[in-house]
């Protein structure tokens, strides 16, 4: 006798269903940072600390900086947070 399993397909299609919402919620939130913030590429360590200490008038920004970078920000109580991947870019 096989056991009846419930629900199968429906637990399938909001898996995917909650992965396509999730993707479309990053994808935002990335297009909104880059819409709303300043860019300020390899120097985002250096700008984020220069604000953080009242050296440059407070702003959004975004930009690169290597994992060392964003710890030792982190470690000096610096709010940072990984941007969400491109995902459509990457396609």
């Amino acid at each position: 006798m096989a056991p009846a399993v419930a629900g199968t397909k429906k637990s399938v299609r909001s898996k995917t269903s909650d992965a396509k919402q999730m993707q479309q919620f990053a994808t935002g939130l990335r297009k909104y940072i880059q819409q709303n913030a300043d860019y300020v590429g390899p120097n985002f360590a250096e700008e984020a600390r220069k604000i953080h200490y009242g050296e440059t008038p407070e702003r959004h920004i975004y930009g690169e900086a290597t994992h060392k970078e964003a710890q030792e920000l982190i470690d000096e109580g610096v709010d940072v947070a990984p941007l969400p991947p491109d995902i459509e870019g990457a396609n």
